[in-house]
This record gives structure tokens, sequence and C-alpha cells, in this order.
């Protein structure tokens, strides 16, 4: 009797909080009412306490963002969570689940995946006669240094390692920049966000140093041939310290897992860009020209009081289908097109001063049947996959 006491209680309590803050504040349609009814209608002989279960679960997916006070409310469930030991915070997409490791880092969980789309099919882009060499960045799941607690695992290097035999097959060259940071003794503190699942921006830097080497090494292509452009000393460098709660810390709150320094690196040398963005739905926005700060950067992300802003995105401002950027100042260099996640916002940036166009295509909003086309109609003169 206790037992099915506690189980009608919570949910019960969560859904009178929601209607005390005011279920319309959350931008809810008629529509989204209409199907919580029909879920209701269909699911009569389901216990209520599990009907309001999936409704919380619903409302929650749906509006929480729009909730009044709603960072506030994560911040004390962090707190919670914290206080109470838990390495493990489940979300309602359990991929979004979080994990605090053995360093104290926040880690989403990486389970088994099938190969990349572009790479079963990389024959097809082979063909189209433009050299590829596909990049693996560092992930935050260290082989050897990173620990789960011991009920979850991550597959991370079983997934890379299916992409990578399949790319051997086919005699695609592999930057593997795990290996790279290994060899280079990276700190592996410094390599990534605790409370993001993005390289730091200093890291992204160093991945097109390593990039510029191998491009040179495997087909003797030299950007940036006299390492002016790669070299750090002519970047400024802007410290925000304490200022940055990752997608990882922003399921749980800064009591959790805690804030990130963030930083920002800058052109130290004279600049000139027209950078064209193809948005959602493939509306073209306008052209942008001016300096790297005009064109690439959107420092609102930086300007933004809220530690819950999503500084990385001051690279570019978002991730897009399609970005053009065109650097003036570098007319001789090559074109290259980058295949692309959220990892290459700002290596996408970082590479973009060293050659003369950069597309960057990011197949997660873009449809990949399309691809071999665009390829034809851009004619570019390498292309790189770096789609972590």
């Amino acid at each position: 009797m206790q037992d099915k006491k506690r189980r009608w209680f919570l949910p019960v309590a969560f859904l009178t909080l929601i209607f005390g803050l005011g279920v319309g504040t959350f931008g809810l349609h008629a529509g989204d009412y209409a199907a919580d009814a029909a879920y209701v209608q269909a699911n009569y002989q389901v216990p209520v306490y599990q009907r309001a279960e999936a409704l919380v679960e619903r409302w929650t997916a749906t509006a929480a963002d729009n909730m009044p006070g709603r960072e506030a409310l994560v911040e004390l469930d962090g707190l919670s969570r914290r206080l109470a030991g838990k390495k493990f915070v489940r979300d309602i997409d359990y991929s979004y689940s979080v994990v605090k490791d053995n360093h104290g880092w926040l880690q989403f969980i990486t389970f088994a995946l099938e190969p990349k789309a572009i790479v079963q099919d990389i024959a097809s882009y082979q063909a189209l006669g433009v050299p590829i060499m596909y990049i693996q960045p560092p992930t935050k799941f260290i082989e050897g240094y990173t620990e789960f607690p011991p009920t979850l695992y991550d597959k991370t290097a079983e997934n890379v390692a299916e992409n990578f035999a399949l790319l051997e097959d086919a005699g695609v060259p592999v930057l593997d920049l795990r290996a790279a940071a290994e060899a280079d003794a990276l700190d592996k503190e410094q390599m990534f966000y605790r409370t993001d699942h993005h390289w730091r921006v200093e890291t992204a830097f160093w991945a097109v140093q390593q990039t510029r080497a191998a491009l040179a090494e495997e087909f003797g292509l030299l950007i940036d041939p006299d390492g002016y452009y790669s070299d750090p000393a002519h970047w400024q460098s802007a410290a925000y310290p304490q200022s940055f709660l990752g997608s990882q810390g922003r399921r749980v709150g800064r009591f959790y897992g805690g804030l990130d320094d963030f930083t920002l690196l800058t052109p130290d040398f004279a600049t000139d860009y027209e950078v064209e963005i193809t948005q959602y739905g493939g509306k073209t926005s306008e052209t942008v020209s001016g300096t790297f700060a005009d064109a690439v950067l959107d420092m609102s992300k930086l300007s933004a009081p809220s530690v819950y802003t999503g500084r990385y995105d001051v690279y570019w401002g978002a991730d897009y289908p399609i970005v053009r950027a065109d650097n003036l100042a570098n007319e001789d260099g090559p074109r290259v097109l980058l295949i692309k996640d959220s990892y290459s916002l700002p290596y996408g940036a970082f590479l973009s001063a060293m050659v003369d166009e950069l597309y960057m295509v990011d197949l997660r909003y873009y449809d990949i049947a399309d691809l071999a086309g665009y390829i034809e109609e851009i004619a570019p003169d390498l292309m790189l996959i770096m789609y972590s």
C-alpha cells in the first residue's frame, strides 16, 4: 500500500506544480491539449499514475524550456543530486542523460551506432575525383583515462573502429586526432570543457595545425605554406572566466558540474570575408562582408549575461545546413569542402583563414542525397570529413 501511495504522489505533485506555475505560459497550443486528451483516451486501461507520468514527460519534453524559473529549478535539482552524490542524471531523452566521470567531467553516453552514412557510401564520393581526408576528433570519453560508474558503458571506441575499417578498405586517408593528442602529450584536463561535449576552442586551433601538416604529407597540398596563419602568436586571445555552462551542464545546473572558462581566439592580422549562410528550409541569408569579426563571429553569444547561453556558438552563430566563407585576403588558396557537425564551428573558423573558399555542410540539416550534386557544383580542391 505504501508503495502505491508513493507512485501516486510524485506525478500528482508535479502536475500540481505544473498547473500552479501556469501551463498557459509554456506556449502549448490547443492541438497539444487535443493530443494529450487523445493519449489519455487511447490508454484509459493504463493505470492512472502511469498516464500521469507519461503526460509529465510529454509536457517537460515539449514545454519546459519556456517554463518561468526553469533555470532556478534546474539549479536546485542539480544541487540536490550533487549533495546526494549522484553520478548519473537521467534525461527524458535517455541519450542526453548526464554522467559525472572519475574526473568530475560531465559526459553523455555514446551508444552503439551504425557507421556513418557518408562513410558507408564513401566510394561514390571518391568517384567524383576530389581528394578526401577523414578527420577523427579526440573524444571526450578518453580510453584509459575516463571511467564511468560500473553499470554504464560507452561505445565511442567501437563506433570509431567500425568507421575506420570501412575507410581503410576504401583507401581513404584518416587523420586520427586521438593518436595525435597522445603523441603531442596534450593536457587531457584542458582538451574539453568540463560541462560541454565539445572540445575547447584552443583544441580546435591545434586540430587545424594538425590538419595542415597532414594535408602536406598526404596530398602535398600546402595550406598556409609559411605557417603564418596557423601560428598562435598571430591570434589574439580573450578570456571569459567562469562564464560558460555547456550542453551537459545546462541539463543539471552549475551547482552540479561547475562552470567553464571560455577563450575567444581572433586573428591579429588583416582579414576580409564574404560569408553566405543557407538557413534551414533552404533559405539563403544575405551575404555578410567585412572582417573576421564582422562575418564569422556572433558576439551576442558572449555578451549575453546568462551562463546558459551557448558561448561555443560565437563562431558562425549556430550550425547551419550550408555556410560558404570566401576569404578575399587569400584568393590563391584552395577551395575546401568540410563535412561537419558542431565540433567544426571553431575549427572551420580557423581553417577559413588559411584557404580561399570554405564550404561547410552539416549533414544533420542537409539531405545527403543531394551531396554528390553539390560537390560537382562547387568543384572543391579538397573534401574534409569531420563528422564526429
